[in-house]
């Protein structure tokens, strides 16, 4: 009996993946969802991980089980990148 009820409170390892990956497309989502309508320098951050950080962003969609490329290429169809220098650099008209 003992056993039978340690089999239940532990996660199958399907189980175990199935949570894992959502996880990680959590991640992607919040990522998506900052860099969408976050402040600016939580879109600016967003915007980092999803477009220049390959090395964590490629590791993050493989754990969630999205294709990396074919994920950026659909965020650049529904948004556009933000100016990562900011207003404060623009030269102001004398």
């Amino acid at each position: 009996m003992l056993e039978n009820m340690a089999t239940r409170t532990e996660g199958s390892p399907t189980e175990d993946c199935i949570g894992e990956r959502r996880l990680w497309v959590a991640v992607l989502v919040a990522a998506v969802e900052e860099w969408r309508d976050g402040t600016l320098r939580e879109r600016r951050e967003a915007q980092k991980f999803l477009f220049e950080d390959h090395q964590d962003f490629d590791r993050v969609c493989a754990s969630a089980g999205v294709d990396s490329s074919a994920f950026r290429s659909s965020l650049l169809r529904i948004g556009k990148k933000i100016d990562m220098q900011g207003t404060w650099n623009h030269h102001m008209a004398a």
